[in-house]
């Protein structure tokens, strides 16, 4: 009787043990499939990271490549500006060359009836017509002789310089017995004259070019103690220093 009761017990107990055996191991099979799935969501966000990365680096590659090329240009453009400035300071040394030798070709010439402007790469020239001619006259008197002399010597010596000749009157008529029609025949014809004066000084004849404006472009200026357009009748002498061997040369660099 005792080993029946004893043998019972021991069944029970195995049994028990087993169901709960059981129980523990689903449960341990289910912790362990799920944490399979976290840790293949973990590998699937590595390997997400991993890739952005992988995307980043090149990112910067890519910006660093560019910065690299910004900073090439940025220096190249920066000595572009640097030759550029040195080349204006060459022009600008160049036209006020010229200007020295201008005024030095007209020291014979009262200040008050010489103008020399400088606008932009052109130096403005202007006398008074009254320097070089007789008034209501196209011939060049010898005062006007001597000084166009003293200046051709400036435009031989700089080969490459343009001059445009432009003669100007005012608005007076001329007289009906005058040897030209109007003040447009007599502003070209004494501009046609300094030119052919300048050709016998042996001034190349491609630096020179002739023009007559009649009284269409005034100056607006009335000098004291003249007449108010006595600053209309004029000589202007339009000239083009030559810097164009500056261009070359910063080319050449």
């Amino acid at each position: 009787m005792k080993i029946k009761l004893f043998s019972l017990l021991l069944l029970g107990i195995i049994s028990v043990t087993s169901c709960v055996s059981s129980k523990k191991f689903k449960s341990l099979q289910e912790d362990n499939a799920n944490l399979q799935k976290m840790l293949d969501a973990q590998k699937g966000k590595l390997t997400d990271c991993e890739s952005s990365k992988m995307d980043l680096e090149k990112s910067i590659a890519k910006l660093n490549s560019e910065v690299g090329n910004s900073k090439g240009e940025l220096t190249k453009f920066q000595n572009q500006v640097s030759e550029l400035e040195k080349m204006n300071k060459q022009k600008e040394a160049e036209i006020q060359r010229i200007k020295d030798e201008i005024h030095k070709a007209f020291s014979m010439v009262d200040g008050a009836d010489l103008s020399v402007k400088q606008m932009g790469d052109k130096l403005y020239v202007s006398l008074p017509n009254r320097i070089l001619y007789k008034k209501g006259s196209g011939v060049l008197n010898k005062n006007g002789e001597t000084i166009l002399k003293s200046l051709s010597t400036v435009f031989t010596k700089n080969s490459g310089m343009k001059v445009v000749v432009e003669g100007h009157a005012d608005k007076t008529p001329v007289k009906s017995d005058a040897p030209f029609k109007d003040n447009l025949d007599l502003s070209t014809l004494r501009a046609n004259n300094v030119v052919r004066y300048l050709l016998k000084q042996k001034v190349a004849p491609e630096q020179l070019t002739a023009s007559g404006r009649s009284s269409f472009e005034p100056t607006g200026v009335v000098a004291e103690g003249r007449d108010k357009t006595a600053m209309d009748r004029r000589i202007e002498f339009i000239i083009s220093p030559d810097v164009s061997k500056l261009y070359e040369l910063s080319k050449k660099k």
